[in-house]
């Protein structure tokens, strides 16, 4: 007797290192409210239900769907939170905006499909962890991170921002002891010099940032504390000097 199995999947999310953009082949346990995932053998967290939208894993032609059971591409927000059982990438949380778009069409100017397409997979950065091993050249910026009472912050963000044109040069999530790692890559280390024949070293100048965490909550979403304002007293005054492979630690709350 032969049985016929069929899943209908609702999108798939990579998991990506925030440092080096490559994918984390690590197996990472994804969970959320009204959501279910599995793990292909390609290392693909894959969607198999949402909340909201079993008719679309019913449903082998959308086109057949019912007009009551339509959802429009994004408009159905459901979190979620990664972890990672080795210990090498902090915990965050992400809100996947469902449905995908299942158009079969592909853009006009680039031979790739749309951004929302249930084609592409969903990109969730993780940030590493006080304990990840990093790759050589990254500046380390290593934040001691407390509160008042001189207690353990976790999910406190520090961010390092460049002086000369207010960019992020990197992000590290406090882990459970209050440590955060901000890793740097891509710092140059040699500059032209005065005459065609030599060339100097280069620092990068930046500053520390934190940002503390919402309250009441165990894991965060870093990106949206990434762009948040700094509060008045939570930037470092010693400024840093960034080098390729330099190694920098800090204390917070910082000395006035």
């Amino acid at each position: 007797m032969k049985e016929r199995l069929d899943i209908r999947i609702l999108g798939a999310i990579r998991w990506v290192d925030a440092i080096t953009q490559s994918e984390i082949p690590l197996p990472l346990m994804a969970k959320g409210n009204g959501l279910r995932f599995t793990r292909n053998l390609s290392g693909l967290a894959i969607i198999t239900h949402a909340d909201g939208l079993e008719s679309y894993t019913r449903t082998f032609d959308l086109d057949q769907l019912a007009d009551e059971d339509v959802v429009e591409s994004g408009s159905l927000p459901l979190e979620g939170q990664v972890e990672d059982p080795t210990g090498n990438y902090m915990p965050t949380r992400f809100t996947l905006h469902l449905p995908r778009d299942a158009s079969p069409e592909v853009s006009p100017s680039d031979p790739l499909r749309w951004a929302d397409s249930l084609f592409n997979t969903v990109d969730i950065a993780l940030l590493p962890s006080p304990v990840c091993p990093l790759a050589p050249g990254c500046a380390q910026v290593r934040v001691l991170i407390l509160d008042a009472e001189g207690d353990p912050l976790p999910n406190a963000l520090a961010r390092v921002v460049a002086t000369s044109n207010d960019a992020v040069l990197g992000c590290g999530l406090a882990d459970h002891r209050g440590e955060a790692l901000v890793a740097v890559p891509g710092l140059r280390h040699f500059a032209p010099g005065p005459t065609e024949d030599e060339v100097v070293t280069v620092e990068t100048e930046a500053r520390l940032e934190i940002i503390h965490p919402p309250a009441g909550e165990d894991i965060v979403d870093w990106t949206v504390l990434k762009s948040a304002p700094v509060a008045a007293g939570d930037t470092d005054p010693a400024l840093l000097q960034l080098r390729p492979g330099g190694l920098y630690s800090r204390r917070y709350p910082f000395p006035t």
